[in-house]
């Protein structure tokens, strides 16, 4: 085998056959430019090496940082610890990471990214830097080799968080620094090789050395030249580039160290892409790559003067199988789910042509696109499809799930000239598409905005109205039959709104309980009410106030214990509070519903069954389930004098005697409704006739008229 010789070796054998005599001067100064330049090479090459490595580092931070901000939108708005904890520990075991914070708009901590929370409620500001500018904005800043990022989480462009993380880059920088000092000892030892070269060629031959030198070195550091000009590349962006020289000498080696730290720098970059373009839970591409690939699509089609369509896709009640089954058996769901769909997408491919893209944008909302159509109907056809592959149900563990979806359809450029406004008008017509009975599909109309405006500002202001004071609670008598006195009375919900003025309930009710808010307004409602509640104790001892709830929070068990810890809390006497039930939503919620209610009945709340009569009457579930009594519908009381309601009536109040529970007739407006109500037997009697709905003040002054008339 042919020995190699080294670099130094060969130049200081070449710079011995050309040595000559020189003069000290020229061999300073030929020393002195020799050292300049490897010294502005290194530097250069470090300092272009260091701001790359910082820059990709801090691009691919800030993705992966935005992109956890935007995957848990929806989990921090629900304040939903447990999803955000999984994410949070995905990252921790991806990066390594000083600390990661999420928290609210008032600085405090939401999670600290543990199992435990310790951090939970303090202020995030004492666990970050100073440099770091907290607040739902965006910050970040370099201190040593860790980046802090400061990230806001918006929902519907609205900040309602901020994320605080700081990865730790020491491994990478230390392998960074190492390669740099191994260059910048190679680069020594050649200088030092070079400069006693060119001091024994320039005392041998010094008409030939300054020649012999330039020519030398320019050879010899030819190799820096080139790693520097990669560098210089790479540094510019581009990424199919190689540091290897091919050589077995120092020069060599370094060049494969570059390589190789090259080649980590790409499979981070690689890994972060995947992250922040794909759907961890379904594997499906993400909010962002269908945002990229919508706008990409938008130009094309504008160019080429064609259509296409966008399906928004929301499934119905998802948020009732996390509550239920568990968010974990809603994330198995919703990879059926997404699994079902691709299926159907790729049929539909088959079918119409290559082109239609399955993403998932967050939560239980999918997307489908279909870049090429050639009218509406192509776009119905396949949204019938997509409904069609739901309707059986899942099987997961040996439990069935029935899962629908909600579609909305947008044409391009029929309903958009933007992404924004074509995903937006699409998100527009999957509303509609819910409040007309879900399970189907609707393209966008022009008139649905501000139907659906109205719709939003209900669910937006509530939170508002809470906050500032805007509700309150109207209370309407409840009357004895036997005696004419008030014995009770029902809380009503109502809204001031600055702007609106008095809304009707039938108008922004069913909105809330379509809404995650249900929770928030029933405890607002059981909370005010029980405070009145004391004060009507204290008038009239032997007292009753009944509250609605809403079917929708039945299996919230949080709040049923909220309202029996309520009732203890302020020593309300067994009987005083009441809950009232609709037929039809109990029945409805029957088996995620007896829980809740048979912990009432325990804690010494009464429940009556409210518009008995309207929905599935069933004689089990009055038995048992314990209820206290029935309000009979108004309808039956409308239709009693004139109407053929009078036998439903009088079986409805032989059941209640039958099972020992009372009964209520709602909405009586005349005497003789009244009168005839009595003579059939029932016990309590509500309706306008006897008294609208008023003000606790109001009520308190007709309690005390009462009993100063006895």
């Amino acid at each position: 085998m042919k020995r190699q010789f080294s670099v130094i070796t060969r130049l200081s054998l070449l710079l011995t056959l050309l040595s000559a005599v020189i003069m000290l001067a020229l061999m300073m100064a030929v020393d002195d430019s020799l050292k300049r330049y490897l010294q502005d090479s290194n530097q250069a090459s470090q300092q272009l090496l260091t701001n790359v490595a910082k820059r990709q580092l801090e691009h691919d931070a800030q993705l992966l940082t935005n992109t956890l901000s935007n995957g848990l939108s929806i989990e921090i708005y629900n304040r939903d610890l447990s999803a955000i904890a999984e994410a949070l520990q995905g990252l921790s075991q991806y990066r390594n990471l000083d600390y990661i914070y999420v928290y609210g708009p008032d600085g405090r901590i939401i999670h600290d990214g543990s199992a435990e929370i310790p951090l939970y409620g303090k202020e995030v500001s004492d666990y970050t830097p100073p440099q770091l500018l907290t607040g739902l904005r965006e910050d970040r800043f370099w201190e040593g080799e860790h980046l802090h990022l400061n990230s806001p989480v918006s929902v519907a462009d609205e900040s309602i968080a901020a994320i605080a993380v700081s990865f730790d880059f020491v491994r990478p920088f230390s392998a960074m620094h190492i390669h740099a000092r191994e260059r910048k000892d190679t680069e020594y030892e050649l200088f030092q090789q070079v400069r006693w070269a060119i001091l024994i060629t320039f005392i041998l031959l010094l008409p030939i050395c300054m020649f012999s030198a330039r020519w030398i070195t320019r050879r010899m550091l030819k190799p820096l030249q080139v790693l520097t000009e990669r560098s210089t590349r790479y540094a510019e962006g581009e990424r199919n580039i190689s540091f290897e020289l091919h050589r077995p000498d120092e020069l060599g080696r370094l060049g494969s160290a570059l390589e190789r730290m090259r080649d980590a720098l790409e499979e981070s970059h690689d890994q972060v892409h995947q992250m922040a373009y794909e759907d961890p839970v379904t594997s499906l591409p993400n909010r962002r790559w269908f945002q990229n690939r919508l706008s990409e699509m938008m130009h094309r089609s504008a160019s080429l003067d064609s259509a296409f369509a966008v399906l928004f896709i929301d499934l119905d009640h998802f948020k009732q199988v996390n509550d239920t089954a568990g968010h974990e058996r809603g994330d198995q769901l919703l990879r059926e789910v997404s699994r079902r769909l691709q299926v159907n997408v790729r049929a539909s491919r088959g079918q119409r042509g290559p082109g239609a893209e399955l993403a998932r944008l967050g939560g239980d909302e999918f997307v489908v696109l279909l870049p090429a159509i050639r009218c509406a109907e192509d776009a119905a056809e396949i949204a019938r499809s997509l409904l069609l592959s739901l309707a059986s149900p899942f099987l997961l563990h040996g439990q069935y799930f029935s899962i629908s979806c909600s579609i909305g359809i947008t044409l391009y450029p029929d309903d958009g000239v933007s992404a924004s406004e074509i995903l937006k008008h699409a998100d527009i017509a999957m509303y509609s598409a819910k409040q007309h009975g879900r399970n189907q599909f609707a393209f966008f109309q022009p008139q649905m905005t501000q139907e659906i405006q109205e719709h939003l500002e209900i669910q937006q202001g509530i939170r508002e109205a809470i906050e500032n004071d805007h509700l309150f609670l109207d209370y309407q008598p409840l009357y004895s039959m036997e005696t004419g006195r008030i014995i009770g009375a029902e809380a009503l919900l109502r809204w001031q709104h600055p702007e609106n003025g008095l809304l009707s309930p039938a108008r922004f009710i069913p909105i809330i309980e379509e809404s995650d808010l249900i929770e928030d307004v029933t405890r607002w409602v059981a909370n005010r009410a029980s405070q009145d509640l004391q004060t009507l104790l204290r008038h009239r001892q032997q007292f009753s106030l009944a509250i609605n709830v809403s079917g929708a929070a039945l299996h919230q068990l949080e709040l049923c214990q909220y309202i029996c810890d309520l009732k203890n809390n302020l020593a309300l006497p067994d009987k005083s509070l009441c809950i009232e039930i609709t037929e039809t939503s109990m029945i409805s919620h029957l088996e995620s519903s007896e829980a809740a209610l048979r912990r009432w009945k325990a804690s010494g709340i009464d429940i009556w069954i409210d518009d008995f009569g309207t929905g599935y009457s069933s004689l089990a579930y009055l038995n048992s389930l314990s209820i206290d009594g029935l309000k009979i519908d108004r309808s039956f009381v409308h239709n009693l004098i004139d109407g053929h309601s009078r036998p439903l009536i009088d079986a409805m109040v032989a059941l209640a005697d039958s099972l020992s529970i009372g009964t209520v007739a709602e909405g009586i407006e005349t005497d003789r409704q009244h009168e005839e109500l009595k003579k059939m037997g029932v016990r309590y009697a509500q309706g306008y006739g006897l008294a609208r709905p008023m003000r606790i003040e109001k009520l308190i002054s007709l309690i005390e008229k009462e009993a100063l008339s006895r």
